[in-house]
């Protein structure tokens, strides 16, 4: 009897769908991870690596050991000249980051007279060239481009006259006001300033929105602008307000401002989990990540589920998690939902470049050593900017950018000559400092459903592995195989080596400037020996990340069938 050949069981499209936790793994298609720590999926839906976060401030405070100042929110101020600041809240400071120095310095900013802040979780907004900041049980703040002071000391302020202290923990500054909400002793009323007068609240074209006329036993937790209308969260319902430009007028029959929408039983349970994400909005409510989208065709908003592939996972971070520290971002670079549980040490990347057949973004997980979990993030048109921190652990803000997770750390009695000699970075600033970059390695991994190759009850002899990766110069791989539902695998080792094509030029080529150059890895092939026989077969890639992305082009598997069994 003559030998079988070899067939080859090709999966081109592994992963491609993004994690789903809420399917048995046995029953799930390939194009679906049951793990995808630090990964991404790119355009062509190639599974690579996460970028690192590198770190690019010096430390909340100057001293090192004692600081455990936690930066919990990012803002960036933008002035009428375009010029753009970014600003950092940690404990009960507002810190300006001066990216004229190397590192960039993180200055405390004077309130003078000002009341003592409690913590730095605040919401920050632009609004009529002015910068403002709320958070929970706090007096909201302002930066007029120069001075930042308590709101109620601005000249000309006037709090609403229906509170005894006004502490809002949420702002919004659009449709030519200022709106504020969820004021402690009021938690179901929106205040809004007067036209173009963020700091008056009372008199003029001021006033509140009650919505304990529109709801009932709720308070709410968040607002947004969405296509011309007014969004209030509440932890339980949504309203929708159209011609919130026009709130102040009194309202004849056919008046523009009115209430257009009241979606019950689903809110928002963290405020800063809020994004706009093109014609979209993204929030957290109490069952996982929701879209309230708006049709083309009528005049609704229907919502949608995001998190049904992790629905049971997610709600355990939501029963679990302090919902204030939740933190939310819509990277501008990835096209993606970044949502963190800071406390659960859990980051979901929701990529909305492709979606699964069930129209949901394709989902895969971050996480990090637990000091340098992202406690906040700030997208901006050039990076995406996280904020750090821990009881051990000084605040400092880093970028997602490279391929190692950077951290800057102080190296004690050195000059400056020495320092710059040995390649370090020499911080000239206050009593000057010697500053060492720490290129850390971090794991990507993920793990793939059961594969039955579509032949479910036909044994196989499993004989080679084959993978084609781009790039991951330097890179340790470990390849491990579980056969027949068994929780035991077997496991090979191997190193990516790609060669290099040639390079690329980044910018400045020819006479316009001196051309930088980066390099070019060709796609390579990878074989592994496989052993032993399976009817199912699972695999899990653990990558060790050493400064290079590496994308996934395709896996083959070389085996023999065996008995129908």
């Amino acid at each position: 009897m003559a030998a079988k050949p070899l067939q080859p069981l090709v999966l081109d499209s592994i992963g491609i769908y993004g994690l789903n936790r809420q399917s048995s793994a046995a029953s799930l298609p390939p194009q679906y991870l049951t793990t995808a720590n630090n990964i991404m999926l790119d355009e062509k839906g190639r599974l690579t690596t996460r970028q690192g976060i590198q770190q690019i401030t010096n430390l909340v405070s100057s001293s090192a050991t004692s600081n455990t100042l936690i930066v919990k929110s990012l803002g960036e101020y933008q002035s009428a000249t375009g010029a753009k600041t970014i600003f950092a809240g940690a404990g009960a400071n507002i810190y300006k980051m001066n990216t004229a120095t190397t590192p960039y310095t993180l200055t405390a900013q004077s309130f003078s007279g000002g009341t003592t802040k409690s913590d730095g979780n605040w919401q920050f907004t632009n609004f009529n060239n002015n910068f403002y900041g709320a958070q929970q049980g706090n007096k909201p703040v302002n930066f007029n481009g120069t001075t930042w002071l308590d709101l109620e000391d601005v000249s000309g302020y006037a709090k609403p006259s229906s509170v005894t202290t006004f502490t809002p923990s949420c702002l919004l500054g659009d449709f030519g006001r200022l709106w504020a909400a969820d004021v402690g002793e009021n938690r179901n009323v929106v205040y809004y300033s007067d036209l173009l007068i963020g700091h008056k609240f009372q008199g003029g074209g001021a006033g509140f929105l009650d919505l304990r006329t529109v709801w009932s036993g709720d308070v709410i937790t968040a607002m947004a602008s969405f296509m011309g209308k007014l969004v209030i969260f509440g932890k339980n319902n949504i309203v929708i307000f159209r011609g919130p430009w026009d709130v102040n007028v009194t309202q004849p029959a056919g008046s523009v401002f009115s209430l257009d929408e009241v979606i019950e039983g689903v809110g928002c349970v963290a405020r800063d989990s809020v994004q706009l994400i093109g014609d979209d909005i993204v929030f957290l409510s109490a069952s996982g990540v929701r879209s309230l989208g708006r049709t083309i065709q009528q005049d609704t908003m229907p919502l949608t589920d995001l998190s049904l592939a992790i629905k049971d996972e997610i709600r355990t971070n939501i029963l679990t998690s302090n919902l204030s520290a939740v933190k939310a971002q819509y990277d501008l670079s990835t096209g993606s939902y970044i949502l963190g549980f800071p406390d659960r040490n859990i980051v979901y990347v929701f990529d909305f470049k492709a979606s699964t057949p069930d129209g949901a973004p394709r989902i895969t997980t971050w996480n990090f050593e637990s000091k340098k979990n992202p406690k906040s993030f700030l997208s901006t048109d050039e990076f995406l900017y996280c904020g750090l921190g821990a009881t051990n652990y000084a605040g400092r803000v880093a970028t997602y950018s490279g391929y190692f997770d950077v951290e800057k750390t102080i190296l004690a009695n050195v000059n400056q000559a020495t320092c710059v000699n040995a390649g370090n970075t020499w911080d000239s600033t206050g009593s000057g400092t010697c500053w060492v970059d720490s290129d850390i390695t971090y794991q990507a991994d993920f793990k793939t459903t059961w594969l039955d190759f579509e032949q479910p009850g036909i044994s196989k002899f499993l004989k080679r592995f084959l993978a084609i990766w781009s790039g991951g110069k330097n890179m340790d791989i470990t390849l491990n195989w579980y056969r027949d539902y068994n929780v035991s695998p077997s496991s090979a080792n191997f190193t990516l080596d790609p060669t290099t094509g040639g390079v690329n030029a980044l910018w400045g080529v020819g006479k316009y400037g001196v051309a930088k150059y980066a390099p070019a890895f060709q796609p390579a092939e990878y074989k592994v020996s496989l052993s032993k026989a399976a009817k199912v077969v699972r695999f899990e890639v653990i990558q060790t990340v050493k400064g290079f992305k590496a994308s996934l082009q395709n896996m083959t598997i070389l085996a023999k069938q065996g008995k129908i069994r």
